[in-house]
């Protein structure tokens, strides 16, 4: 019983682990906070998954990506998506398909924020001279004031180097929810 309850880890040299295809989720409410708590979340998910250094980085991008939702997003709730698919990892930040507030509970939806803002966001998303960067990053806000934000990166090889150059999978699209458009 005592092997059963014992924590798995693949090291990187497993030939298993280039064999995974996992997607993890957690929902959260939008509070102050939170972004930190789905950052520290998703590091211990990809801790799990011996994802070594780049589980750090991909982890402080989360935290930046929620904060980003917490502040523009209008749900109560808001995902996080992390797929982990051929040596890449995906990350899906959104409040789509949660409860909007209506425009009998609070007035229309609010603008979304500046050009220069998302710019930026995509920036330290993309940028920050990290020895892989994360690419495909995405900010889309809805008519509704929904917010989605997602990225991807390359996951280190074991012995260290990048796998060769393909087009990673898209994060799983869990943006979509009744009634939004965009």
């Amino acid at each position: 019983m005592a092997k059963l309850a014992a924590s798995s880890r693949l090291s990187l040299s497993d030939p298993k682990r280039s064999a995974l295809d996992v997607s993890w989720t957690c929902s959260l409410r939008r509070t102050p906070g939170s972004d930190a708590l789905a950052a520290r979340l998703s590091r211990a998910a990809l801790e799990t998954l011996s994802c070594g250094p780049a589980g750090a980085r991909i982890a402080q991008a989360v935290l930046v990506a929620c904060g980003y939702v917490v502040t523009h997003g209008r749900a109560r709730r808001f995902r996080v998506t992390l797929g982990v698919e051929d040596g890449h990892c995906s990350v899906c930040v959104t409040d789509t398909g949660y409860d909007q507030p209506s425009a009998h509970d609070g007035g229309a939806p609010p603008e979304p924020p500046s050009s220069a803002e998302t710019t930026r966001l995509c920036r330290q998303l993309a940028g920050a001279g990290d020895e892989e960067p994360l690419d495909g990053v995405q900010v889309h806000h809805t008519a509704d004031g929904a917010v989605l934000v997602r990225f991807r990166t390359r996951l280190p090889e074991p012995g260290g180097t990048p796998p060769a150059h393909r087009s990673p999978p898209d994060a799983p699209d869990h943006s979509r929810g009744p009634g939004t458009r965009g």
